[in-house]
């Protein structure tokens, strides 16, 4: 148990005497909070004189890529004396893998080294693409072939894309002076390496196994072991972690989190534009669609073209709403600048954010149906009028008996007819349609055909 506030008075008496009498306090309190900012500050920046751990501890998506370049980056800067990648991941994206070893092998300006606990698919690449590689008891690396995301599931990619991502996996491991035949045999179960593979086996390599078959350098009890066999033993060790905005990045550009805002953002939005003034909705559109770019812009490949495309996508589903009524080429191109700015930010796990999107929507729209009728929006749609009991009222009883004789009869439209809708003829009020055209409130109408309850109406020329 720490010490008491007693005891720490006993122990500065004079000083604990001078601070209850200081006449300013909150002066002193503000110095205190600076000087321990400051002092804290000063512990939480990376030494040059160091080896910065760079954590690889998720999937490989294009969030890691970035966390991954800023700080080698900043390495480059300030120039530790070595920076080194603690591996743990299942795998991700190709394109997030591509980046990183590109920025390990080309554009790092100090050491680079590997140390892996386990490292397979796009985490196996990784690793190899570092200078030097150690393996942590328990650890494996390998299983890399190549999958692609369909609608029904998960599949191997065509040979083409497979040859491709095998011949880079020779071309990392000739580089760093590796075996290029086990490394292809990550990827290609065809390859059989005897002892390690069949032929009909993808290789994955255990600690010992790695080292043996010169894929990895050494074998390491702990991370420190790992560092003093490499030449950095006793060496000050600091860890970089993702910061907030990458840390909620990453977080919002979970293809089920992106779907949710996706559905919100344009929901939202969708439906302040059928309600009088800017209300709840609109602003759980506008904070939706903001989370979703700003996860774009921080933990994707995302640019401004991205951005406008959804932003120009929704104005285009607003047009089609308000301006131009029935679903045609605003409404189609809308969604189609919507879709192809998700596939363009999200890549490989564009089906995934598009499934989920289609899925939570539909809740949605099952959801906002339901509730509709208790709503204000509802309430506005819903006609209110009690109808009459056909045998009191004769002109009830004449549209229960039949509407033949409203043919040639001319009305008022007292809604938008799009093309159903509800008009006037003299004190009756009907459901009619229109001949498929667009006609707006007030618009003088008249019956073409009356075929059982369905009244079709066309607009007088005038």
């Amino acid at each position: 148990m720490g010490p008491s506030l007693q005891s720490l008075s006993d122990w500065g008496q004079v000083s604990w005497y001078d601070l209850r009498r200081m006449r300013r306090p909150r002066a002193a309190c503000a110095l205190a909070i600076v000087v321990l900012a400051l002092f804290s500050l000063s512990y939480s920046q990376p030494s040059p004189d160091s080896v910065w751990i760079i954590p690889i501890e998720t999937d490989i998506t294009p969030a890691t890529a970035q966390f991954v370049r800023s700080r080698v980056e900043r390495a480059n800067r300030e120039q530790p004396l070595a920076v080194a990648f603690l591996i743990d991941t299942n795998g991700g994206q190709v394109g997030a893998m591509q980046s990183i070893v590109d920025v390990i092998l080309t554009e790092a300006q100090v050491p680079t080294l590997a140390i892996v606990e386990d490292a397979f698919s796009a985490g196996a690449l990784i690793a190899m693409s570092a200078e030097r590689l150690a393996m942590l008891p328990g650890s494996s690396i390998g299983a890399a072939l190549p999958i692609t995301v369909t609608p029904v599931g998960v599949a191997p990619v065509d040979e083409k894309f497979n040859s491709a991502v095998r011949g880079q996996f020779r071309s990392v491991a000739e580089a760093r002076g590796r075996d290029p035949r086990v490394a292809e045999a990550m990827v290609d179960q065809r390859i059989e390496i005897p002892g390690l593979a069949t032929s009909e086996e993808l290789v994955t390599l255990t600690a010992s196994q790695a080292v043996e078959n010169n894929i990895a350098d050494i074998e390491a009890a702990t991370l420190k072991d790992a560092l003093e066999q490499f030449g950095y033993g006793g060496v000050r060790i600091e860890r970089l972690e993702l910061n907030f905005t990458e840390r909620l990045g990453t977080a919002l550009a979970n293809p089920i989190v992106a779907a949710i805002l996706l559905v919100f953002g344009i929901g939202g939005i969708l439906i302040e534009i059928f309600t009088p003034g800017f209300g709840v909705p609109g602003a759980i559109g506008v904070l939706a669609l903001a989370a979703l770019a700003t996860s774009a812009v921080v933990a994707t490949p995302a640019g401004i073209t991205d951005i406008l495309l959804i932003v120009g996508g929704i104005l285009l589903l607003a047009a089609e709403v308000l301006i131009i009524p029935g679903f045609g080429v605003a409404g189609i191109l809308g969604l189609a600048a919507i879709i192809f700015a998700v596939v363009r930010i999200f890549q490989d796990q564009s089906v995934w954010v598009l499934g989920w999107t289609a899925l939570f929507g539909s809740i949605f729209m099952g959801l906002a149906l339901w509730l509709l009728p208790n709503t204000r929006i509802g309430s506005a749609l819903m006609l209110h009028t009690r109808l009459t009991d056909p045998a009191r009222d004769p002109e009830r009883a004449k549209l229960v008996g039949g509407r033949e004789h409203l043919l040639g009869q001319q009305g008022i439209a007292l809604s938008d007819l799009r093309p159903a809708g509800i008009a006037r003829f003299g004190s009756e009020r009907i459901d009619v349609v229109s001949e498929g055209d667009f006609i707006t409130v007030g618009t003088e109408i008249e019956v073409l055909r009356v075929e059982g309850n369905r009244v079709t109406v066309r607009s007088v020329e005038p």
